[in-house]
């Protein structure tokens, strides 16, 4: 194996345990939590997802694009620039995130104060994430970040099973809270130490380094935005028309999905892109959908090992683990297939992308949305988490049929 090979083998392993990790910790508040606070803590880590994702404004994409093949010193002023056109986020930002937050999940004062600070220290580890990709040397950040995640997890699922006096919403967040504090400050440290970024060679201007920063971006972070808002606004839309009961029965079947294709993204999705990329610069695009065809056959087979490892855990436990926390197998089933027709949708986009078409997919997202959102509010409030669940398909299979068309037009 050559040397890439085993540093991109190092970052696909490491981030798999940072996300086993954070969907351990996540999924034990979850079922540990009583099903009203489940309901409202993931209501919780659903706008802090968002926002992380909004705060950042895709711009590890530009940087990526601007620093290949320059030397480490240029990436890291990137780096540094960046730094500044995030805190503009952060001012205009956390007062909506604080908004929704308040909105939806209903919590005190001190547990929304915790959330912002939960989402910033988020933030920032989602950029360990993004400049590994783009850097090597930022590989041992990942290290501090799965570690951080870890001992949360260990943590939580401790109190969960051995120790839950106190075991409540207030607990899970303060915990979080410390967490991306230590977690941060960590970061911060190593940053600090690695970094070699040339001296700027003009002075700050905010037209040249935050408002051309989101004009750069701003195709790629609606691209992103929307495939966000598509993949989890039925977490909104139960939250807001259903009791956080409801919300989090809810809440204990979608996040076993959704890590699931954190999962998927990891191990397939980003590991296959960079080869598409550089076969798409000699290779057709029938080529190309025989090459991510294979890679989907691969999900295929892998996503319904989850529903039968459910399944299988009802039948050994007599039903008795379903009743406890109360589960059904027939929402986990229509939440498992909605995921396998996005799994197809996004190889299709991929495609689009290595051939620098990214119009079709923001169309294609935004008309997919658009129509629904419109669905998932009118099922769920109709028919409840069965509606929702249900709308997220259809939401999938319209934007899988849309970029596939966009795919077979490129072909002609």
């Amino acid at each position: 194996m050559t040397g890439q090979g085993v540093r991109d083998l190092y970052l696909v392993v490491v981030k798999l345990i940072d996300v086993a990790a954070r969907a351990g910790f996540i999924l034990t508040a979850t079922y540990g939590l009583a099903i009203a606070q489940a309901g409202q803590f993931g209501l919780i880590a659903t706008l802090v997802g968002l926002f992380a994702f909004a705060f950042n404004f895709e711009r590890q994409v530009d940087i990526q694009r601007r620093a290949a093949g320059e030397p480490h010193p240029v990436f890291d002023r990137y780096v540094t620039q960046a730094l500044k056109f995030f805190l503009f986020n952060w001012t205009f930002m956390v007062p909506l995130f604080v908004l929704a937050v308040a909105l939806w999940a209903q919590p005190g004062w001190w547990i929304l104060a915790l959330g912002v600070v939960v989402v910033l220290g988020e933030h920032l580890s989602n950029q360990a994430y993004q400049y590994a990709l783009i850097n090597h040397r930022y590989y041992p950040m990942l290290v501090v970040v799965a570690a951080k995640n870890s001992l949360l997890a260990l943590i939580v699922l401790y109190r969960a099973l051995f120790a839950r006096d106190g075991f409540d919403l207030l607990f899970v967040m303060e915990l979080w809270a410390i967490g991306s504090v230590v977690c941060t400050l960590g970061l911060g440290v190593m940053f600090v130490r690695l970094n070699a970024a040339l001296p700027k060679s003009t002075g700050f201007h905010f037209g040249d380094d935050i408002l051309s920063q989101h004009k750069a971006s701003l195709t790629h972070f609606l691209i992103g935005l929307i495939a966000i808002l598509i993949l989890q606004f039925d977490r909104l839309a139960v939250g807001g028309l259903m009791s956080f009961e409801a919300t989090g029965q809810y809440f204990r079947h979608t996040l076993l999905v959704s890590f699931a294709y954190q999962a998927f993204n990891i191990a397939s999705f980003n590991r296959i892109t960079p080869a598409i990329f550089t076969e798409a610069k000699r290779e057709g695009v029938p080529f190309l959908r025989r090459r991510v065809l294979r890679e989907y056959l691969k999900t295929l087979v892998g996503a319904p090992l989850l529903f039968l490892l459910a399944w299988g855990a009802d039948r050994l436990t007599g039903g008795e683990w379903t009743e406890r926390f109360q589960l059904s197998l027939l929402l986990m089933g229509l939440l498992v297939i909605g995921f396998m027709v996005r799994a197809a949708a996004d190889f299709h986009a991929l495609i689009l992308n290595a051939r620098h078409d990214e119009r079709h997919i923001l169309t294609s997202q935004g008309a997919a949305f658009a129509v629904g959102a419109a669905l998932l509010v009118l099922l769920t409030w109709r028919y409840g988490v069965y509606g929702a669940a249900c709308a997220t398909i259809a939401t999938s299979a319209l934007y899988l049929v849309l970029v596939s068309r966009a795919v077979r037009r490129l072909e002609a």
